[in-house]
């Protein structure tokens, strides 16, 4: 009888578990520019753990806004990598004029994260 109460609870609360999967948002801020390496594993290990269907968002500012700057083959490398893991990676257009950061250069792939207002 024990058993049969535990598989109604779980098929009852399934439907629960599964909506809050789905709305799953994961944040993830940089701003050391030597955390290069650490952000991309992080992503990878969300993406294993987590599944494909979290929305995964970086933001990048402060100085380390000063590494995604074309040209540097191993920032390249691991943008594409974070990329691959369909995480969106978003520049802090304050932190792009504070550290003398033109958009022409920015690797390829990311978007400069301006002000909203409403």
């Amino acid at each position: 009888m024990l058993k049969i109460i535990y598989l109604l609870t779980f098929l009852t609360l399934l439907p629960f578990e599964t909506a809050l999967a789905d709305n799953i948002n994961v944040l993830l801020h940089l701003n050391d520019k030597a955390k290069i390496p650490h952000l991309e594993k992080n992503i990878i290990n969300l993406r294993k753990g987590l599944g494909e269907e979290v929305n995964i968002q970086v933001v990048i500012n402060g100085r380390a806004v000063t590494a995604m700057l074309s040209g540097n083959k191993l920032i390249e490398e691991k943008e594409k990598s974070m990329r691959e893991q369909n995480a969106s990676i978003g520049i802090c257009h304050y932190a792009m004029s504070n550290n003398n950061v033109n958009e022409d250069r920015l690797v390829e792939g990311v978007s400069i994260l301006k002000e909203v207002v409403s």
